[in-house]
């Protein structure tokens, strides 16, 4: 049970689908409860037992979240982490950018990891995810790609070709 507790507890943080990496850094860095490669064995183990689907770098979950019990002091059992899965390819670090640099990547990327890669060249990606998260739960904001936005905009980083595709995932 406890992996499915695990894996609600995402899904109940960030929505009822999310990316790749977001449901890596929701594990990581906001629950704290793993590091960013348990994080992806824990993902790998959930797909594995069918507990989520994994489509076009989108985790959707397979289950009721709602339905699983979490305690308030809920904190998952290591257990749950098996080191011999494969890695998942999408979130392999390949010289600090979450991606290979190819055109069709580039499309296929979210805002949070274009925002994390552009910002690669001046913060290490672990600040730019601090930061990121700092800022959701200082202004209060859900969305993830809204709050990656801000942070890259007060970094001096460009934004205005992502802008469009935010609003557009928020108005859905």
């Amino acid at each position: 049970m406890t992996l499915e507790q695990v894996v609600a507890q995402v899904f109940r943080k960030k929505g009822k689908v999310t990316s790749i990496s977001e449901f890596v850094f929701a594990l990581s860095l906001d629950l704290k409860w793993f590091s960013p490669d348990q994080a992806e064995s824990v993902l790998t183990n959930a797909e594995r037992r069918e507990l989520v689907r994994i489509t076009d770098e989108v985790v959707e979950p397979l289950f009721d979240i709602h339905s699983v019990e979490i305690p308030i002091d809920f904190r998952p059992d290591q257990s749950i982490i098996d080191r011999q899965e494969r890695s998942i390819d999408a979130t392999a670090c390949k010289g600090g950018a979450l991606f290979e640099e190819t055109k069709e990547a580039s499309e296929e990327r979210t805002v949070i990891d274009r925002v994390v890669e552009q910002l690669s060249g001046v913060k290490s990606k672990q600040e730019v995810i601090r930061l990121i998260n700092d800022a959701q739960e200082r202004l209060g904001i859900v969305e993830t790609d809204a709050v990656a936005l801000l942070v890259a905009r007060t970094c001096g980083i460009d934004v205005s070709g992502m802008i469009d595709e935010v609003y557009d995932r928020l108005v859905r």
